[in-house]
């Protein structure tokens, strides 16, 4: 019997032994399902997925080598981004479904087309097989963390795998540590200090105090000052909206506070470029984004050819007045479900199938190609050539590993020192983090349905504020009119009703 190499880099090992170590696996047809390849023919698969990009045409050697690995004959359906959307509804209404299809998920879970699919029966109940024991016959979705499948849990079952897993608490500050120490400033442990930061280093219009984008890109302040990141529930089950409750308005005041004093830029919503790509141009002193995102080499190097004296900290969670300056992603943006037509018997081999998806092996596989036929070792370096690009080997990268927080091949060439501070950072958010989205798995079709409509104004008027354009009495009277709507008391309600079944 063959065995599966499950290789985990350690965060010093060079690239080189990376990839020897995956040569080392020896992926082999004999290797899947435990050496079960031979004892019974390939599973035939149809699997429908989003293409980002030219997709593989079919007959690629990661492709047969994926199929050898889990003894599957799979027919690939790959379908543009731009259009992934109402292809998926089309398949829904129309029941004509892959055994495996990738579903987009929201807020909450699971838009209309797809919880009348569940609802119709349209895909299997995958609970009894990824809880308890069952789970840990999967050994790559069982890594997951617990609160990524917490958050699958719809409606008190689970429908979805997760795919593009992501941690689900990954969002600090991070900030130019040269500048602090340029001022003398210690490094902020709140959220007065960085507010102090930002005021005294801000220097319009050359240098502003946070890169901002909409007045959620600091949202992660907006949580540390009412400690609720999105909806609040009582114990009785009422819902409330933290952006209309009164303590959101301290948040919209220290934005202000900063945008008078020039540590915001004038033009904020309409700046071009990312809150991490006005960061990089050197103009700015602090941003909220992904724990990782200034660990990586490329990303620094961008910075440095701006402001080549540039040093950038990731901040541990700031405290703030209500909570920690941190959020709590939902850990996928995507999620695998299989239709209710499979044979109950060949769920199992399916879920195999996804689970070596999930695989550290699986990933260097995707990211890499095939030595020889998609790349070359060339002084230690991968070289990957004109095949892996022609044949869409890029698009098998659903995960890239960054569920475990510091294991992201973005990060495989980070300074050591860096890294290591990264995961302490990562760690210290994860122990402090106290949030959580309640609406996220329930069902309400009046959120979907008329959540947009209702708040359709709601962050031009957070500009406004923000501006100056917008009194306090103005901004309450907006509220009092959306809180008591009919169509905000019935979200409210129908929240309530599926928490109480529920919870």
């Amino acid at each position: 019997m063959s065995r599966i190499c499950v290789f985990r880099k350690s965060v010093v090992l060079p690239l080189v032994s990376a990839v020897a170590a995956l040569s080392a696996c020896s992926l082999s047809p004999d290797t899947s399902n435990g050496g079960k390849a031979n004892a019974s023919p390939p599973l035939e698969v149809s699997w429908m997925n989003i293409a980002y990009g030219a997709p593989p045409p079919g007959g690629d050697a990661v492709g047969q080598r994926i199929e050898a690995e889990t003894n599957t004959k799979i027919s690939w359906q790959w379908v543009p981004l731009n259009g992934y959307k109402e292809r998926l509804n089309v398949a829904l209404n129309t029941g004509d479904l892959a055994d495996i299809t990738q579903v987009p998920t929201s807020n909450p879970i699971y838009e209309t087309a797809t919880n009348e699919a569940i609802q119709a029966g349209v895909f299997h109940d995958l609970t009894p097989y990824l809880t308890g024991d069952n789970l840990q016959k999967y050994p790559n979705l069982a890594a997951y963390p617990s609160s990524i499948w917490d958050n699958m849990v719809y409606n008190g079952k689970i429908w979805g795998i997760p795919r593009h897993p992501n941690p689900p608490i990954f969002t600090t500050v991070h900030i130019r540590k040269d500048l602090l120490d340029r001022e003398g400033l210690p490094v902020p442990t709140t959220w007065e200090e960085l507010t102090d930061a930002l005021l005294r280093l801000s220097d319009p219009p050359d240098l502003y105090g946070l890169a901002m984008k909409s007045t959620s890109s600091a949202d992660v302040i907006a949580n540390a000052i009412t400690g609720i990141q999105n909806w609040d529930v009582d114990g009785e089950g009422n819902f409330r909206y933290r952006d209309f409750m009164p303590a959101f308005k301290i948040y919209l005041r220290w934005l202000k506070q900063l945008y008078d004093a020039g540590a915001i830029h004038p033009e904020f919503p309409i700046v071009e470029g990312s809150e991490t790509d006005l960061f990089k141009t050197g103009k700015y002193v602090a941003v909220a984004a992904n724990t990782h995102m200034f660990t990586i080499p490329d990303w620094l190097e961008k910075l440095k050819e701006s402001a080549p004296e540039a040093d950038v900290l990731t901040l541990k969670v700031l405290q703030g007045p209500q909570g920690y300056a941190t959020s709590m992603a939902t850990g996928s943006w995507t999620n695998l479900m299989i239709d209710s037509r499979v044979p109950e018997a060949d769920i199992p081999r399916l879920l195999e199938l996804i689970d070596f998806t999930s695989s550290p092996v699986y990933q260097r596989l995707a990211l890499y190609g095939i030595e020889g036929v998609h790349y070359e070792l060339k002084n230690g370096a991968i070289e990957r050539n004109d095949k892996y690009r022609n044949e869409g080997i890029e698009a098998y990268t659903w995960n890239d590993g960054t569920y475990t927080g510091a294991d992201n091949y973005l990060l495989w060439d980070a300074d050591p020192a860096r890294l290591q501070w990264y995961k302490e950072v990562f760690d210290d958010s994860q122990l402090k983090s106290t949030y959580s989205n309640p609406a996220y798995n329930l069902y309400s079709p009046s959120l979907v349905d008329k959540w947009g409509d209702l708040t359709r104004d709601l962050e031009r008027n957070k500009v406004k504020f923000v501006m100056g354009v917008l009194s306090e009495e103005d901004w309450d009277q907006y509220v009092n009119r959306l809180v008591s709507s009919a169509d905000y008391v019935q979200i409210a309600a129908e929240l309530k009703n599926a928490y109480l079944k529920y919870k």
